[in-house]
């Protein structure tokens, strides 16, 4: 515990938590543990007391033994002004005694909630791939190696790899799957992902009823020089589909020409819900 600022008014006097970051574990069959909790939402003894950048330092006008209860915080579809709790991560509860006008560390360490089903992970480890170019794709796609350029993997050996040059100037690729159970009535189905690019990526979702494919953008994803996280909300593009029921989903880029050649590296896709009870 670390003493802080003194207060005239004992009553004003808050204690105080510091927490420096979440993580996030998981199993094996649940892929990476790849994470980006930009906040925490914190709760004292059920009431809400904000939500919170990490790291950050957490008064609270409280003492003695309390139940302190911490939500992991997202970037909706990695928008700053959308912060939300991560609805399939579970929340941490725990008992803290609370001293006045000191510092208490918090150590966060969040799973997947129990329920939460991961319907599709590529992480691009094994041999076989599970996107693949689509006909109108010029550009090379394959993996990349950490043998080779370890700057153009995120973590293990290889990451999904897109070259396009002023020739071959446009990257398409789909998922080879078929999705077909993915709810909808407003369950939380998201997409994670960890992205590198020095072009914009789009991602889009392909709908099919009856033969007929109807393809939705979702989101651009802007370049960045360092490997970024988000997580990007499915729920009410699903929801407000109820008449399809057949999904791929697809990533496209063109060619920056300002550059030489475009590179478009992506890792750890997942699609992931909350499995509802029938």
């Amino acid at each position: 515990m670390v003493s802080c600022a003194k207060y005239e008014d004992e009553s004003l006097i808050p204690s105080y938590i510091q927490i420096e970051k979440i993580d996030v574990s998981n199993s094996s069959s649940q892929g990476s543990s790849s994470s980006y909790i930009s906040d925490a939402w914190v709760y004292l003894d059920g009431g809400e007391r904000g939500t919170f950048p990490l790291p950050a330092r957490i008064p609270l006008l409280a003492s003695g033994k309390h139940t302190i209860k911490i939500e992991a915080g997202i970037k909706l579809n990695g928008v700053s002004a959308t912060r939300v709790p991560y609805p399939l991560l579970e929340p941490i509860e725990m008992e803290i005694d609370l001293q006045k006008d000191s510092i208490i560390p918090v150590s966060a360490n969040l799973r997947y909630r129990s329920n939460t089903h991961f319907e599709f992970i590529e992480d691009f480890e094994g041999a076989n791939q599970r996107f693949e170019s689509t006909d109108f794709g010029t550009a090379e796609w394959g993996i990349s190696s950490n043998a080779t350029n370890p700057s153009w993997v995120f973590e293990g050996l290889h990451s999904g790899l897109g070259r396009i040059t002023e020739e071959d100037n446009f990257l398409q690729i789909i998922t080879k799957d078929e999705f077909t159970n993915l709810p909808k009535n407003g369950v939380p189905v998201f997409i994670e992902l960890d992205f590198k690019t020095n072009t914009t990526i789009i991602l889009s979702v392909v709908g099919y009823t009856n033969g007929i494919s109807d393809v939705e953008d979702l989101i651009n994803l802007n370049p960045t020089e360092e490997w970024k996280k988000i997580y990007i909300n499915l729920t009410s593009t699903l929801s407000y589909q109820p008449d399809v029921h057949v999904y791929k989903f697809l990533i496209s880029a063109n060619h920056n020409s300002s550059l030489d050649e475009s590179i478009v590296l992506i890792d750890n896709f997942k699609i992931v819900y909350r499995e509802v009870e029938k």
